[in-house]
C-alpha cells in the first residue's frame, strides 16, 4: 500500500512542489488547504479531514501566512491569522497525527523558516511571522521527545528566501531557493531514508 501523507499549504508554494514529488514516488499525498476547503487553524476541519484516514504515515506542515505590516499598526486579527496557519495548525494537525500514529510510527516535518533561527537576519514588518516560525521550532524538538516512545520522528526544515508568491510579499531582495530543492529535502525527512533522524532543524541558506 502506498504510504499515505498529509501535507497542509499543499495547493501552493513549497507545499505543491511537495505534493508533485511524493506522487512521483508513488505516495498518497493528501493535501489541505484553504482553497480544498479546510482551514487548518480550524480544530472542526482539522480533525474532520483526519477521521476521514484509515492511516497515517506522515504529516508535512507547510501551511503559512505572511501579512506583512509595521509592528505598531499591526491588528490583532492579522497576528491570529499568521499563527493561527503556522503555528496553530500544526499544533491540530500534528495531535491528529500523533493519535494515528501511535502503535505504529510516522514521521512529522515542520516547514518553518530562517525567519525563525535565533541570530538570523530579520526584516520589518514580519514580527508576527518571525514568532510562528520561531515557534515551530521549538514545537519541532517537543514533538520529537513525546514522539520517541510511539516511534513518531519529528524534524524540521527552515529555508531562506524562496522563491514563492509569499517571497513577492516579504520583498526580500537577493537570491532564492527553488521550491523543488526545498521539496526534496522535506520529502526524505519523511522518507524512512532519514532515519533515525529526529528533532533537528535543518538550515537551507539561499
Amino acid at each position: 500500500m502506498s504510504p499515505t501523507v498529509v501535507v497542509t499549504g499543499g495547493s501552493g508554494g513549497i507545499g505543491s512542489e511537495v505534493v508533485a514529488q511524493l506522487r512521483a514516488k508513488g505516495w498518497n499525498p493528501v493535501s489541505l488547504s484553504r482553497r480544498e476547503g479546510c482551514d487548518v487553524s480550524n480544530e472542526r476541519d482539522v480533525v474532520a479531514a483526519f477521521e476521514e484516514l484509515d492511516s497515517l504515515d506522515s504529516l508535512i506542515h507547510c501551511a503559512a501566512e505572511l501579512i506583512k505590516r509595521p509592528f505598531a499598526d499591526m491588528t490583532a486579527e492579522e497576528w491570529d491569522v499568521q499563527l493561527g496557519a503556522a503555528l496553530r495548525g500544526a499544533f491540530l494537525c500534528s495531535r491528529e497525527a500523533f493519535r494515528l500514529m501511535r502503535g505504529r510510527g510516522g514521521t512529522i516535518v515542520m516547514v518553518s523558516s530562517l525567519s525563525g533561527v535565533f541570530g538570523a537576519e530579520k526584516f520589518p514588518g514580519m514580527a508576527a511571522y518571525v514568532a510562528a516560525k520561531s515557534g515551530l521550532a521549538g514545537l519541532t524538538e517537543a514533538l520529537a521527545v513525546e514522539g520517541r516512545e510511539h516511534r513518531i520522528r519529528v524534524n524540521a526544515v527552515s529555508p531562506g528566501a524562496v522563491d514563492t508568491p509569499m517571497l513577492r510579499v516579504a520583498g526580500v531582495e537577493g537570491p532564492a531557493l527553488e521550491p523543488a530543492e526545498v521539496a526534496r529535502l522535506i520529502v526524505w525527512l519523511a522518507s524512512p531514508e532519514s532515519a533515525p533522524l529526529s528533532g533537528a532543524n535543518l538550515r537551507m541558506d539561499p
